[in-house]
């Protein structure tokens, strides 16, 4: 099948010339955000005699697919509008992992390599550089050679459960503070459910690692 689609596209470039250069310069505009690319015409009018692109006013990018409109004039001189099918592979640097990292890891930046990857085959979304890596920790394991996704990474918690922390609570001018424990793990502005040495249970908004404020 890839041979016919070869074929194909062989006498397609060899007949129009100008068209391929208006598609490559159409592509190349677009995907400029990606470190290079490839692209594959999956399928041509059965009879042309010419093939014009029509630059529409957004990309029509879906996964690893772009859909071109063309003016296409038949042997007959007939024309008409179709969309031309052109699959693609999309390459960017993205985060890959150097070594099996373990689930709630702190990450640092010697565990992962930056790699050259068809994003297009990748579901979810990568990470790109190692810009505030260490800030984050892994929501599940990784494995060595595995490409770092968005949804497997969190903030480390600014509070662990168990922590001692300074609470405050503020009713109108007047302001309570008392020793609190933490009972559940929290970023900063995240709400989390603490406890006090007589066993009362609060909501308290995380200011730091050692601070948060009651808010019920």
């Amino acid at each position: 099948m890839s041979a016919v689609i070869l074929f194909i596209l062989s006498l397609f470039i060899n007949s129009n010339n100008s068209f391929k250069g208006e598609l490559e310069n159409y592509l190349k505009k677009n995907l400029s955000a990606y470190k290079n690319y490839k692209y594959e015409i999956l399928q041509l009018p059965d009879s042309y005699k010419k093939i014009e692109l029509l630059k529409p006013n957004e990309f029509n990018l879906s996964g690893n697919m772009v859909y071109v409109p063309i003016q296409v004039v038949d042997k007959s001189g007939r024309t008409f509008r179709s969309i031309l099918s052109v699959r693609l592979k999309l390459y960017k640097n993205v985060l890959v992992a150097s070594r099996q990292i373990s689930r709630k890891e702190n990450l640092n930046e010697k565990d992962f390599v930056l790699k050259e990857e068809d994003v297009s085959r990748i579901k979810g979304a990568p990470i790109y550089s190692m810009d505030g890596i260490t800030s984050l920790r892994s929501t599940t394991a990784i494995k060595a050679g595995e490409v770092v996704l968005k949804q497997m990474l969190e903030q480390i918690p600014a509070v662990r459960i168990g922590d001692e922390l300074n609470a405050q609570y503020i009713y109108g001018s007047v302001v309570v503070t008392t020793k609190v424990f933490a009972r559940q793990e929290g970023v900063v502005g995240e709400v989390i459910t603490v406890i006090t040495s007589d066993n009362k249970l609060f909501k308290a908004k995380v200011i730091d690692s050692k601070n948060v404020i009651i808010i019920e």
